[in-house]
């Protein structure tokens, strides 16, 4: 079963989202080291879920829910058996994991995650 681990915004304007955020929920955001106009964000202490606000340039759709599997190769398999698609190339985000799009079969976008 894939437990949702990360929701992305995204933004025509990353910066200044995450500086809204900042500011209404107290959201800390940092820059990725590997993504330009990629910030993560922690969104508390505590339970729940953190996030991350990105370039809409990468995506279109406002928001990305994140699950998390243990083999993405076969995610993509049962996705696409499912109905639905992958969305884009399968890459090794260092110290992350393995990570990539699919699509339901409505067009909502879907990011998975095989942790490293």
């Amino acid at each position: 079963m894939g437990h949702i681990i990360h929701v992305e915004l995204t933004s025509a304007a990353p910066q200044a989202t995450a500086d809204f955020y900042a500011r209404a929920f107290g959201w800390r955001t940092t820059a990725s080291p590997f993504i330009p106009d990629y910030l993560t964000a922690e969104t508390g202490d505590g339970s729940g879920i953190d996030a991350a606000i990105m370039s809409s340039d990468y995506q279109s759709q406002h928001t990305i829910m994140w699950i998390e599997v243990e083999d993405i190769d076969a995610a993509l398999a049962a996705v696409t058996e499912a109905g639905g698609a992958a969305a884009g190339e399968v890459h090794d985000l260092p110290g992350v994991g393995r990570v990539g799009y699919a699509s339901d079969p409505a067009g909502v976008v879907i990011g998975l995650k095989q942790p490293a």
